[in-house]
């Protein structure tokens, strides 16, 4: 059944409105027709069953049958803090990582990142992606793009678990970390990767003083756009929420 994120004000009482995009989309793409039936969503966690019983040139209408909380959200909250990378990598890692169940992402601007800012329309492709990322893959909010930020800044705010993901450290493995006897049920998880050519040893160390743990994924070095994928698969695998 096709899935739309939908603003909450087109909710109404037992129907909804559907415009914009969303509204071509099923006319259009999908060239849906009266009774056929959509979930929509209103980034609350909530899915709205509807029955199509209405359109026109650019409108669509529809009533409520059923309203129930998504079961597709993990309990275990992952922000992943990914440092820029070149234009289709980033995006890959965005798509990848709201189908694996990323709650949020974090752009970070770090010492060895080619690209160095972003612009307002790169930012809405990336917003554009999370977003039909979220669809596809059934989530029940869309994982939130929050602001770029300086390295340094992205380690002053940090969750009680925090885990930096670093090719020269030699001593702790992911593994050893997500095993540890008080850890069986993590809430939350704030996970570090960096840019092609990966973090410097300065990095390391700043993150260290502010309680960021750095990890190894094991002997072979992943590419940038590959790391916090696996990281984010090893810790959903961890918490039970991939079959």
């Amino acid at each position: 059944m096709n899935r739309f994120f939908i603003p909450k004000e087109w909710l109404e009482a037992d129907g909804v409105n559907i415009y914009d995009e969303a509204a071509r989309q099923i006319i259009n793409v999908l060239r849906l027709k009266v009774n056929d039936r959509i979930v929509v969503l209103d980034n609350t966690g909530v899915e709205y069953r509807v029955n199509l019983d209405g359109f026109t040139k650019d409108t669509v209408h529809g009533t409520i049958e059923a309203r129930e909380p998504s079961a597709n959200e993990p309990h275990v909250k992952i922000t992943l803090y990914q440092s820029l990378l070149k234009a289709d990598k980033f995006e890959y890692v965005l798509q990848k990582g709201v189908e694996l169940g990323v709650t949020a992402f974090v752009p970070v601007i770090s010492a060895r990142c080619i690209a160095k800012k972003e612009s307002a329309e790169k930012r809405a492709r990336w917003e554009k992606i999370i977003k039909e990322a979220a669809e596809q893959s059934e989530r029940g909010i869309i994982p939130e793009l929050k602001a770029t930020v300086q390295f340094t800044q992205s380690c002053e705010t940090v969750n009680p678990l925090s885990i930096m993901l670093w090719e020269q450290e030699d001593f702790r493995p992911l593994a050893k970390i997500l095993r540890k006897p008080d850890l069986k049920v993590i809430d939350a998880v704030n996970l570090f990767v960096g840019p092609e050519g990966g973090y410097t040893e300065r990095e390391a160390d700043h993150a260290r003083e502010h309680g960021i743990l750095t990890a190894s994924l094991g002997k072979r070095i992943l590419r940038a756009d590959t790391a916090g994928i696996v990281a984010v698969t090893a810790v959903m695998y961890d918490q039970n929420e991939l079959g």
